[in-house]
């Protein structure tokens, strides 16, 4: 019998008999057979229809409408100003739509920043956020069955630490980064040390590079110190002073740090790589040890984040897919390959139990509900919309993916309480980069379908190699969840931008390119203010999505988890026999101590 031979049809009609003979053989399995082959084919070509009708017929809202759009008056006009103002410089502190960064233009119009609408408002962001972090992640690991208060418990301190070191120390790391531009760009002759240092690098006369915006952040910042140490000149020069406060991130001229509501923000993003480290050691680690780790881990967010976004220029706002959770994981995984004992993993207590996997589902409900907000707070305004659609369509085919490979991979072809918890969230962070601007719905459909395959299958198939080859035990699953699906939204965002280049811009213009992006999407998009390589030969792909940016965030995560790892072990943890269960940290209700003495 040749290939030519074979029909397709007769061969689907044979698989099908051969299950429907193993039915009537096995009645035990066929009672408990929850799905059926047919019902996966359905389940897939319903999620395949509806990408094909979204690629036909579904575009994003074209943002800002015609309508919208009215020019401001110019110097001298009425109700322009009446003398020039200071030029731009774009800031390397990243702001969420509703600031103004930029200020008015050299000739005194204004900037679209001051009119810009947007879809966010800080505290509802927020308090969405403050869920996603603090009662999501928490709710989302309870699957445990003697391990449900340490869970939400540690989850909530490790959190409180991280958040109020974070505060602080991203803060710091802005300050550092400008005393970095100084001393790196900022020569004599260029800051002569008054607001027309940047003469020499007037924006009408550049040619938009990074070390060229890096040179202006630097006069700016040098212009901050000489407002800081002679106040009487930000009254002679308000608009210089206000501009600089901008551009360095800073609240005002004295020398304090104040917890703003975006700094809180920088605060609580920095707190979400400590929460995935905690996944892998959950149950396996100390409440002390936990507490050194988060500091541990935070420090080192701020290190990796300034390597990648401040120092290379690179753009992962948007959910942070490397910055946050491809380094989140690898940390995770250098801490574990140290702080684990040997053996813990097999404690028989690592094992869910019913209640627990309800709670936890509930918990991955709360992040797949509040993952959009997460992703979009720093999109641009004009963009916020998009983001929120594209990271919502991402995690509605991810789910969709996630229960179609649960039950393939199942022998009874049944669902598996893990991959709810797990793959039907890899659609938000399978978007989480620079793709996101750029995705159309359809695109985003089939990331999140990905996202979740990959999620689905390394929990199945690569956890159980890692554990036996590596040593590298992971309790909830953040490799499966995080690490890939990040790595698949960094090489997405690589793709989105690789095609950007001079066809997509019009000329410098002094403060922005012209008609910029308006080629390939349905809203404006600053692409000057938005990215830090915006020149058009390929860098916006080679530093802005960066190709760089997930190997040096691999090799910092990696390098500093192994570091806190290693202070964990010098701290005094749970015994092998100690670990997963509540009664080594908490005073624990009679039944669960009758529960556990029965079970020794």
């Amino acid at each position: 019998m040749g290939l030519k031979d074979l029909n397709p049809l007769k061969l689907v009609k044979a698989i099908f008999q051969k299950r429907k003979k193993i039915d009537e053989e096995d009645t035990s399995y066929q009672s408990d057979l929850a799905l059926q082959p047919s019902h996966l084919v359905t389940i897939a070509l319903a999620q395949a229809i509806i990408i094909v009708v979204y690629y036909f017929y579904v575009v994003h809202e074209t943002f800002p409408k015609p309508p919208d759009i009215f020019p401001a008056p110019g110097l001298g006009e009425p109700g322009g100003p009446i003398f020039q103002e200071p030029e731009s410089v774009t800031p390397f502190k990243r702001y969420p739509p509703g600031y103004d960064i930029v200020g008015p233009r050299p000739d005194g119009t204004l900037g679209p920043q001051l009119s810009q609408p947007t879809l966010q408002r800080e505290y509802k962001f927020q308090i969405e956020i403050v869920t996603y972090v603090y009662l999501g992640f928490g709710m989302q690991y309870s699957f445990l069955r003697k391990f449900g208060f340490s869970t939400i418990a540690f989850g909530l301190l490790a959190a409180s630490i991280a958040s109020q070191w974070g505060f602080f120390w991203m803060q710091l790391i802005d300050r550092m980064h400008c005393d970095w531009l100084i001393s790196k760009t900022c020569d004599v002759p260029t800051c002569s040390g008054n607001p027309n240092c940047l003469e020499a690098l007037k924006a009408e006369v550049i040619q938009g590079t990074f070390q060229e915006i890096q040179q202006r952040q630097a006069c700016t910042c040098y212009i901050f110190r000489m407002f800081a140490q002679n106040r009487s000149q930000i009254t002679e020069l308000p608009h210089h002073a206000k501009h600089a406060l901008y551009v360095t991130g800073r609240t005002d001229f004295d020398n304090t740090m104040a917890i703003t509501s975006p700094a809180i923000m920088e605060g609580l993003f920095a707190t979400v790589p400590v929460q995935i480290t905690m996944g892998i050691l959950l149950g396996k680690v100390s409440l002390a040890q936990l507490s050194a780790v988060s500091m541990i881990c935070v420090t080192a967010y701020g290190v990796n984040f300034w390597l990648n976004l401040y120092v290379m220029g690179a753009y992962d706002n948007l959910g942070g897919s490397c910055v946050i959770h491809l380094f989140g994981a690898c940390f995770g995984i250098g801490c574990t390959l140290l702080a684990t004992l040997k053996g813990s993993a097999e404690n028989p207590d690592n094992a869910p139990r019913y209640n627990a996997d309800v709670m936890a589902i509930i918990g991955t409900i709360l992040n797949w509900m509040t993952f959009p907000s997460f992703n979009a707070y720093f999109a641009p305004a004009a963009a916020q919309q998009a983001v929120v659609v594209n990271t919502y369509l991402s995690l509605f085919s991810s789910c969709v993916a996630s229960m179609i490979f649960s039950s393939m991979y199942s022998r009874q072809l049944k669902l598996d309480p893990a991959d709810v918890q797990r793959s039907s969230l890899a659609g938000g962070v399978s978007i989480s980069s620079v793709v996101s601007l750029f995705a159309k719905p359809q695109h985003a459909l089939i990331i999140g379908v990905i996202g979740g395959f990959v999620c689905s299958t390394s929990h199945h198939f690569l956890r159980r190699i890692l554990e036996r080859k590596t040593g590298i035990t992971d309790t909830v699953g953040v490799i499966s969840l995080h690490a890939f699906p990040g790595l698949i939204a960094w090489i997405a965002g690589i793709i989105a931008v690789w095609g950007l280049d001079s066809r997509y811009k019009g000329p410098w213009s002094g403060i922005q390119y012209s008609s910029t992006q308006t080629k390939t999407l349905p809203y404006w998009l600053e692409m000057d203010l938005t990215f830090q390589h915006h020149v058009g030969n390929k860098d916006t792909a080679l530093y802005q999505a960066s190709i760089y940016m997930a190997p040096i965030t691999i090799c910092v995560g990696l390098g500093t988890g192994l570091l806190g790892g290693l202070v964990a072990r010098w701290i005094k943890g749970p015994s092998v026999a100690k670990t997963f269960t509540d009664s080594m940290y908490w005073v624990v209700p009679d039944d669960f101590l009758e529960t556990e003495k029965s079970q020794m």
